[in-house]
């Protein structure tokens, strides 16, 4: 098996004992029709009609075996952090549901989710890598329980269009040269306005801060606060690293209308022939292997930072979690149980653009070899890799749905300066780390994390 498989098999190792019963049928979980009348209610956070027919035809398959209904219900991303918002207040939170990252320190703070930890097994094996590092640790470190189980892992990468650099007959950097400069570079060369072809599927809506804090996490080895909760990207060399890489839209190398441009914006982009690179996530990958050829497309590891580290989060970005106001907490558990079978898990995994939490998956063309995801599975394996810490476990949706990209498009408009961006966004991430401190006793910032 190829070196690019490996971690995938790291990253896959949790399956029987990470997660107590996830494709098991013990006692607790076994099929039966005791759920006969039971309803459980579904929302998928990030639906697409794949999504949606996978996880129809998969609760079809799980009434049959359980007698369980359960009714699915699907809100795209950009809406539904206030979706969730809204029936979380109003304690009417489905029973089973995927759960953003992002989202946790206000789901947490709410008590919107059940604790999970009786539904992890007991130990967990020595050679997980990944998945332990990125959701368990992570979590039990920043909530001091696990509330979410992983349906699979995603980190980021750098999709271009390899027909457009053939045909300028540009040569890529490799290795240490291809740092955060040499992307921007690739974006300038691959513009060409009377083409109407632009190098960068530039984020400026919602998300937009989240690839400038890729940037950002070099400059401090991974960490966003220092000891005493202050955040570190307001100073001289943050205010520079964000100039440049806003550079990707002030100098012309991205449409001038993706300065509100979310996650469907920047894939549409791509795939129309519009823009040139497209820095996002695994599950862009569906999309470009349905409306693509394969020869037009490539995916870039994550640019090398200045102190010559690799820094891409991995983690599992739409978790499933279960709703504290549930009637039915044991049929919730089999419906993850369900969903998390082999071959279920393998299906979804394949349809949402995410490595699987599977070790069985080394010959599949897909992620064996030089399948798509082999750009995503290379990075695992790279020995300057670091995990970087997160905005904090506090409650900061607000500020994700709104103050992060709001702030940026007023800099891109010339509306205000980059210090004043970073200073607005950093003086109130800082009041929300300091009072999360002080009101959490024994509670410590984040650090990065390093591959096992």
């Amino acid at each position: 098996m190829k070196k690019k498989v490996i971690s995938l098999l790291l990253v896959a190792a949790m399956t029987s004992s990470l997660l107590a019963g996830c494709g098991a049928k013990d006692a607790e979980t076994s099929s039966s029709a005791s759920g006969d009348g039971v309803t459980l209610r579904f929302i998928d956070i990030t639906t697409n009609p794949q999504r949606q027919e996978f996880f129809e035809n998969t609760f079809a398959a799980f009434k049959e075996e359980t007698g369980i209904t359960v009714e699915y219900e699907g809100v795209p991303w950009d809406n539904a952090a206030d979706k969730v918002t809204v029936l979380g207040a109003a304690n009417d939170l489905p029973d089973v549901l995927t759960v953003a990252g992002q989202w946790m320190g206000q789901f947490t703070q709410a008590g919107w989710l059940m604790d999970l930890d009786d539904y992890y097994a007991s130990e967990i094996e020595p050679n997980v890598n990944v998945a332990t590092t990125m959701v368990v640790e992570t979590e039990r470190d920043l909530y001091n329980h696990v509330y979410r189980i992983p349906d699979g892992l995603m980190n980021a990468g750098i999709f271009y269009r390899k027909d457009w650099v053939e045909e300028i007959g540009y040569e890529i950097p490799t290795g240490a040269d291809w740092n955060w400069q040499a992307y921007y570079d690739l974006a300038a060369a691959l513009t060409d306005p009377s083409k109407n072809r632009y190098g960068s599927s530039f984020r400026g809506g919602r998300g937009a801060y989240d690839r400038v804090t890729d940037v950002f996490v070099g400059l401090h080895e991974g960490y966003q606060y220092d000891e005493e909760g202050n955040y570190l990207f307001t100073d001289d060399e943050a205010i520079a690293a964000f100039e440049n890489f806003c550079t990707m839209y002030t100098n012309g190398s991205a449409p001038k209308d993706s300065l509100n441009w979310g996650f469907s914006e920047m894939v549409d982009g791509f795939v129309g022939g519009m823009t040139g690179t497209l820095y996002n996530n695994t599950d862009v990958v569906p999309t470009l292997l349905e409306k693509m050829e394969e020869s037009q497309w490539g995916v870039l590891p994550v640019p090398t930072a200045a102190d010559g580290k690799v820094y891409n989060s991995t983690g599992a970005s739409y978790s499933y979690g279960i709703a504290a106001n549930t009637e039915y907490p044991e049929e919730a558990k089999k419906l993850i149980n369900f969903l998390c079978e082999p071959e279920n898990s393998m299906n979804y995994c394949k349809i949402a653009g995410m490595l699987p939490v599977r070790n069985d998956v080394g010959d599949d063309p897909l992620y064996g070899g030089d399948g798509p995801y082999s750009g995503f599975l290379v990075q695992l394996d790279y020995p300057n890799l670091v995990y970087p810490a997160g905005y904090g476990a506090f409650d900061y949706t607000d500020l994700h749905q709104d103050a992060m990209h709001t702030e940026i498009q007023k800099y891109l408009l010339g509306q205000q300066s980059a210090a004043d961006v970073l200073n607005n966004i950093g003086n109130e991430l800082t009041a929300r780390m300091k009072k999360y401190l002080a009101d959490n006793e024994g509670s410590t910032i984040e650090a990065p994390r390093l591959p096992k």
